[in-house]
Formats: structure tokens, sequence, C-alpha cells
């Protein structure tokens, strides 16, 4: 049985979208701008307030939001291909915007909503309730649990994992990789549970990998050179392409603290240029003050750890 996603239940307030508007107001407007996507073309703006008008989910909380990312296209040149970036909008969703979803259609039917413990394998097959290995899992599965019938999912690393242009794993994969295909085996449980009501919808996470560029065999070769060489142009194009789509998902303070020190070890790493560096710890600050804005506390950003620090809430 389905359910109508319900979008007319929404929190009041200048940022809250209404089903009858067609266009954003003046502080949405605002708020796009803080959030990285106020230079995407009108029209990739009307659509996101399309899909947070069908959805129900909300933009300026992260559970529904628009990437730009940089992608490579070649084009033809006389007799030649040139390589050139260009950025492409694209409209997608989180794991927490899917399981608001669910949990609304629960809640709207009087039905349970539950999980089982995820689990995760490696290449022996044997699944294990934790993964404490540095090495990536080979697979997670994730099992839902709507009104006692139990939907079970498991999505392999191999085919969710984003890579960069050598065939690394990019940065997020490499170090959080157990719970990023934890999220993607998560997505394809819900999709079995909810098929009609998440139809046509993936999370970033499952289609991080459609964004995988081609291994660049001249880049693989040229590590073993006999001079060691700083990151290259592209490399750092998309590591600024990351960093700033991780700062536009980040759904919490604690995240953006943890991408703060990134950003610092990414400048001294030469794979971002201290101008970028600041340029981002700004919008990290105008984040963290949208996500603080109900109760309006000061902000204080601890330079050395990049922990955020709120002083005592302001009352209103």
């Amino acid at each position: 049985m389905s359910a109508e996603i319900e979008t007319h239940q929404r929190p009041a307030g200048a940022l809250a979208v209404s089903d009858g508007q067609t266009e954003w107001t003046p502080a949405q407007r605002a708020a796009l701008e803080q959030i990285g996507v106020g230079d995407a073309p009108i029209g990739d703006q009307l659509v996101l307030l399309h899909q947070a008008q069908r959805t129900g989910l909300d933009p300026f909380t992260k559970q529904i939001y628009m990437i730009g990312r940089k992608t490579k296209e070649s084009e033809k040149v006389g007799n030649a291909w040139v390589d050139k970036y260009v950025t492409k909008w694209t409209i997608q969703t989180g794991i927490d915007g899917y399981r608001v979803i669910a949990r609304r259609i629960a809640d709207r039917l009087g039905e349970t909503l539950g999980y089982d413990d995820t689990q995760w394998c490696g290449a022996d097959g044997v699944w294990r309730d934790v993964w404490l290995n540095q090495e990536p899992p080979a697979a997670a599965k994730v099992a839902v649990i709507r009104n006692g019938e139990r939907f079970s999912a498991v999505a392999r690393f191999a085919s969710y994992a984003q890579t960069k242009r050598n065939g690394d794993l990019n940065q997020q994969w490499a170090t959080m990789g157990d719970v990023m295909i934890a999220k993607c085996a998560e997505a394809l449980a819900l999709r079995r549970a909810y098929p009609q009501d998440l139809a046509g919808i993936y999370t970033a996470e499952e289609m991080g990998q459609a964004d995988n560029p081609p291994v660049d065999v001249t880049a693989t070769a040229t590590v073993h050179s006999s001079t060691p060489a700083g990151p290259g142009e592209a490399e750092r194009a998309e590591w600024l392409a990351w960093a700033h789509e991780e700062i536009a998902r980040a759904a919490d303070r604690e995240t953006l603290g943890n991408l703060w020190r990134v950003i610092g070890e990414a400048v001294q790493q030469r794979l971002c240029t201290p101008v970028n560096g600041d340029s981002l710890r700004g919008q990290i600050t105008e984040r963290v003050k949208i996500m603080d804005a109900a109760t309006t506390p000061a902000i204080d950003i601890n330079p050395d750890t990049g922990e955020i620090i709120p002083d005592e809430v302001v009352a209103p």
C-alpha cells in the first residue's frame, strides 16, 4: 500500500516553502546564496523548488539540495580533442531525506517502521556487526522492517564507490567507506519497502559513482616519475568541487567542524590554495549561522582546531 507524500505540513518561517509559490522569495534567494547555489541558472533553481514541493523535503536543512559539479567534457577542435571543465547542476537527496519520507508515510498510515542492525562483510563473505578493518568492506547489508514485513538489500562496495581521475577512491569513500556503503544499502532497502513513494528519487551516496571519471592512464604512469610533484590542476579542481559539495551537504555543526580541519590539511598539502581555503571557511561560518538561526547563538570557530563553539544562546 502506498501513501501520497504530504507536502502541505511545513515549518513556518521566512524560509518555509509553500505548495502554491511559483518562485523563490527574496529571503529564500538569500539563503540559496549562502548555501552555494545562488549562481545556478534560474531554471535549475526553479526545478529545485518544484522537487521540494513535490517531496515535502526542506532544501534549507539539506534534506534535498542542488550540487554544481565540475565535469570534464571533451570537445573536438579541428583534428584534436580538447578537455574542458563545465559546471552541471543536479538535484539530489541524502539518506536523511529518504528517512523523512519513510517516517512520514508510516505515521500517516499508522504503520511501524524499524531496522535490523547494519552488517558488513569482507572478501571472505562473513557478515559482521561492526567494521574495524582499515580496508573498506566488500559489501553492506541493511534490512528495513515495514509493519512487520522485512525488506533486505545488499550494496557492493565496488558498485557504488566514487573514484578520482587516477582510479583511487575519493577522500570520502577512502576514509568513510563503511559508512558510505551502509547508506547505499539503506537507500536500496527503503526503496524496496516504499517502491511507489521513492521511485525516481535517488540518494547522493548512490549516484556518486555516476560521476566517476575514466581512469587517466597518463596520470597513473607519471606517479612513478623520479621527480616528486605536487597535486595537479585537475586534482585541485576536483578537490575544490568536493569541498564545496560537502559543505553544502553537511547537516550538522560537527561535520562542518571536521571539514574545517580537512581544509587546513589540504592547504598544507597544496591541494587547496590559502585563498580558496579562506573562502571555504567563510562558507562554513555562514552555514553554521543558518543552522542556528532559530536560536540565534553567537558563533565562534577555534582557528586551531576548527571546532565550532557557540556562546550562550541569545533569547529572541
